[in-house]
């Protein structure tokens, strides 16, 4: 089982600051000869309220020396999990969770037309403060 990014906790706290409950972590998904671990499943809702759950994969980029080729490695693992959990027709929201400083600083406007043009969803989160400052559909 691959290790979590070193950021793991501090987002899986920031989320469940928002009303998010902790599922499963990793959550494995299997598509032979495929096997992926998404870092997080994660549910929100009671009391009535439409149970919601989202698979989060998180990235920290850590080495600020490889901030491009990080990025570069996130989006593609990012779109080749989306397109599993569509082949596995299993109806989950995947998310892309990095921190506010990587938006702020490598979120280029290349970047943004490829996050968007790409139907990337993120979840940007304020490590420090363990708070999500953002979210991007």
């Amino acid at each position: 089982m691959p290790a979590f990014d070193q950021c793991h906790d501090q987002v899986v706290r920031a989320l469940q600051k928002e009303g998010w409950r902790l599922e499963k972590s990793p959550a494995k998904l299997s598509l032979p000869p495929r096997l992926i671990y998404v870092d997080l499943l994660m549910s929100r809702g009671n009391n009535g309220i439409q149970k919601r759950i989202a698979l989060v994969e998180v990235k920290c980029f850590p080495d600020e020396d490889s901030t491009t080729r990080d990025l570069y490695t996130a989006i593609g693992q990012y779109l080749i999990y989306r397109a599993m959990i569509t082949e596995l027709d299993i109806g989950l929201d995947l998310y892309l969770s990095i921190p506010v400083q990587i938006y702020q600083t490598i979120f280029d406007k290349a970047v943004e037309r490829v996050v968007a043009e790409s139907h990337i969803k993120l979840i940007i989160v304020d490590l420090v403060a363990e708070r999500v400052e953002k979210w991007l559909h």
